[in-house]
């Protein structure tokens, strides 16, 4: 992930505009930007500061997995990118099978940082259902995120195309799914 990518989701969860960034760091607003723009490839320590004036900072895990922010931030580009979702839907399953391979504390870190929203409630709550089952299969501590409604659909959204197979899907949807307002198979967030 780019150091351009890190500030701005940090900046935004923190809910600060440049400017606020600006003056809680003592830097200039126009260099906040060419950081954000990418236009300024930024040090570590540089970075660092931004995101402690945030009260955030930069941790190392020993995983070769995205953490669940990024996926989503991927999951929005093929949104706009492909449309009917065959790419976004890939890249649920590689953060399926990413949340599998880790496990633990690891997993937990991965998942702690609220994901920005995808731009579509449905796919917001899918990615949140995905994260809830690997956290809950294995009894790991579930961010506060995950019950934010901002991440449970009213109207219940069936993944499964396939009229006559939408009952059996919705029977197999594990509950931490099913919580957020989903219905997809367990069978389906594995990889083939």
């Amino acid at each position: 992930m780019s150091a351009s990518s890190l500030l701005r989701l940090a900046r935004h969860q923190r809910g600060a505009s440049q400017r606020t960034l600006a003056r809680l760091a003592n830097v200039s607003q126009p260099g906040i930007a060419a950081v954000e723009s990418g236009a300024h490839d930024t040090t570590v320590s540089r970075l660092e500061q931004l995101l402690a004036a945030l009260n955030q900072q930069i941790i190392l895990l020993p995983s070769y997995c995205g953490p669940v922010w990024e996926a989503a931030a991927h999951i929005r580009i093929a949104l706009q990118e492909v449309g009917p979702g065959d790419r976004a839907f890939r890249r649920v399953i590689q953060l399926s099978d990413d949340l599998a391979r880790e496990g633990g504390a690891v997993r937990v870190a991965l998942a702690v940082t609220e994901p920005a929203p995808i731009g579509d409630i449905r796919w917001d709550a899918l990615v949140a259902g995905v994260v809830d089952y690997w956290l809950t299969v294995d009894n790991l501590p579930r961010p506060d995120w995950l019950d934010d409604p901002r991440f449970t659909l009213s109207d219940p959204w069936t993944l499964e195309p396939v009229p006559s197979l939408q009952d059996d899907a919705r029977r197999r949807t594990p509950t931490a799914i099913r919580r957020h307002g989903v219905f997809l198979a367990k069978s389906e967030l594995e990889s083939v």
